[in-house]
């Protein structure tokens, strides 16, 4: 007999099944069993506490991401580090899960119970959960898990399952078996194409009543996957007699593959086990870092995005190829399902920029590699989302023109018209000219006015490559700043400075956003080059595509290979705090290594094929000319 628990919200606990218990266990279970209806009032408690749980490991994120990114304004140089680590985080999110969920409030005997259900299960199984937290009470129910994308999280119910251990050990199982449905969804969310939106689930036979209702306020299907997967992990052979399509598919997904078949074993068991209790020091941190690979992968995706406009404006090819890779990386990170092949092309984009940057082949024939590969889904993707993200009102330009500064005459001050004169012909977005005119003091009916007038180009803005402060800036900036302000702008003027220098600069200085921004519009823009003085005669597409295939294969390899050696030695040597070491070290060393050297493998095949190529040519030429 289970109480079974909601996704969302906690389920009401009814009976189920049909073995009889005797008169002591019945009555310790109706203590439990009592309600038999949900309420409301229950309902919006039991969310309460999971958006408690959700919010706690998304402000330990965002706590860590306000003073990394403080830290990184001030540290440029940091910067590499930050990507190294992304990197880390990437690579064990395509490594097979071992590490085990934190547990959070419970005592000797419940984290006893649960752990030994998760020792229990196949390791693959023990990585779905990131946090399991044993509330005092949760109204309507005995626990519940949470679908958050990357790190899902269960709540358990100590007045409901009492000290009841076996009870507790069922309700853990089951809510285990949601998360482990969440998984096999897109993003790691139910009905993204779960597992438990296809078929056997949701038909009959059922193993339980439970398992074919569910609460009836979301979809049966997701308990009828959780109760198979309890059934199966704790009672299989009453699965296997009254339900042998599910038994055959449950035995089919818990099937280990090959590799994580390989990693289940005590040193990687002992080392997950480490890592979750380390990570229960601040509760509910392992969520917070799961969610990393998400978010990193939605802001890699998007950064992409940004590259790609840039780079069909300005032309530049090495700038397309890494908006394209940036793309479809990011969002093979962020789907959850598509890891390995993120990896794969986190290890072509690194060899690819290597070789380039070594001249071995151009930025066109590496693009053109790209294109015809990656570029062939993420490509057009990106423009649509492009071409969505243009119409957003944050993103639309403004400009100043003739006509514009004509309808406004008479509408606002003298003075004022003066300065929108200054910004004639320049494009600025939304944010840009609101910081700008308020910093002029223009007033919100004087904003929207100038907006109203202002003409709206099409497309996204592209940020020149760098700025300089010219005797013209400081002309048209004279009387908008401080004179110890423009002190400072003579001081830097005629330097080519990116927007990144410039911003950092003008920051520690002490300048305000509205002031850079005015900086920036009046400041000239200067546009590089950066394909110029590449050798056109450098390498070949055949070369390129050699260099990228050896760089995604390497990193795959790397990846996997270096966390499992790391984990292996590391435990060998230090127990599970030297499987720790390992793994980090591994997973760090394993893809730059990796990728390296298949990239320089893929370098070396691909000059063969140059060679075989020419001297077939050669050869073909030879025969045509007379003896």
């Amino acid at each position: 007999m289970k109480i079974n628990n909601s996704v969302q919200n906690i389920k009401s606990p009814i009976l189920k099944g049909t073995e009889k218990r005797n008169e002591k266990e019945e009555v310790k279970d109706s203590a439990v069993i009592t309600l038999q209806k949900e309420t409301n009032e229950n309902q919006i408690d039991n969310l309460k506490k999971m958006k408690e749980a959700i919010e706690k490991g998304v402000n330990a994120l965002q706590e860590g991401a306000e003073i990394t990114s403080e830290y990184l304004d001030n540290s440029p140089k940091a910067d590499g580090t930050l990507t190294g680590a992304l990197q880390f985080f990437k690579t064990i999110r395509a490594f097979p899960r071992f590490i085990y969920p934190s547990l959070i409030g419970m005592n000797s005997q419940e984290r006893e119970a649960v752990m030994s259900v998760l020792d229990g299960l196949p390791l693959k199984d023990v990585g779905a959960v990131k946090s399991i937290t044993m509330a005092n009470s949760l109204p309507g129910g005995s626990g519940g898990a949470g679908p958050v994308p990357f790190s899902p999280f269960v709540l358990l119910s100590r007045d409901s399952v009492g000290s009841n251990v076996e009870w507790l050990k069922e309700v853990a199982t089951h809510e285990i078996g949601h998360a482990k449905d969440y998984e096999t969804g897109l993003f790691g969310l139910p009905k993204l194409f779960s597992e438990s939106s296809k078929s056997p689930w949701g038909k009959p036979p059922y193993i339980t009543s439970y398992a074919e209702t569910g609460p009836g306020w979301y979809p049966a299907e997701w308990d009828d996957f959780a109760e198979s997967f309890a059934y199966y992990h704790r009672n299989p052979q009453e699965l296997k007699a009254k339900c042998p399509e599910k038994f055959a598919r449950m035995e089919e997904l818990e099937k280990s593959g090959s590799f994580q078949g390989l990693i289940d074993n005590d040193a990687f068991r002992e080392t997950g086990k480490l890592m979750g209790s380390i990570m229960e020091k601040v509760p509910y941190l392992q969520n917070g870092l799961a969610m990393i690979s998400f978010i990193g992968g939605i802001a890699q995706a998007f950064k992409g995005l940004g590259e790609m406009r840039r780079g069909e404006k300005t032309g530049d090819e090495k700038l397309k190829m890494n908006a394209t890779m940036n793309f479809a990386a990011g969002a093979c990170f962020a789907s959850k399902l598509f890891c390995i092949p993120g990896m794969a092309i986190e290890g072509a984009k690194s060899e690819l920029n290597r070789s380039i940057d070594k001249k071995e082949i151009t930025a066109e024939q590496a693009n053109a590699v790209v294109q015809a590969t990656v570029g062939v889904i993420a490509g057009p993707v990106g423009k649509a989302i492009n071409w969505v993200i243009a119409k957003l009102p944050w993103n639309k330009l403004y400009e100043i023109n003739d006509s514009t500064i004509e309808n406004l005459t008479g509408q606002i001050a003298e003075y004022k018209l003066d300065f929108i004169n200054a910004l004639k012909d320049k494009e600025l977005t939304k944010k840009e000219l609101k910081k700008i005119l308020t910093k002029m003091e223009f007033t919100s009916d004087e904003i929207d006015i100038v907006k109203e007038y202002a003409d709206k180009p099409e497309g996204i803005k592209v940020d020149p490559a760098a700025y300089k402060i010219t005797d013209s800036t400081i002309e048209n900036i004279k009387d908008k700043l401080p004179e110890n302000k423009m002190d400072i702008l003579n001081s830097i003027s005629d330097r080519e400075l990116t927007e990144k220098e410039l911003n950092k600069i003008l920051d520690k200085l002490n300048f305000d956003r509205g002031e850079i921004a005015l900086i920036k519009a009046f400041a000239e823009a200067i546009e590089k080059d950066v394909t110029e003085g590449q050798n056109s005669n450098t390498g070949s597409v055949k070369r390129a595509a050699s260099v990228g295939i050896g760089g995604a294969a390497g990193a795959v390899a790397g990846g996997f290979v270096g966390p499992y050696l790391g984990v292996l030695a590391g435990f060998a040597i230090g127990g599970p705090i030297g499987g720790v070491v390992g793994l980090i070290a591994g997973a760090l060393a394993g893809f730059k290594t990796g990728s390296y050297l298949g990239g320089r493998a893929g370098n070396l095949v691909g000059k063969g094929l140059e060679k075989l190529i020419e001297g077939e040519v050669n050869g073909n030429n030879d025969k045509d000319k007379p003896l």
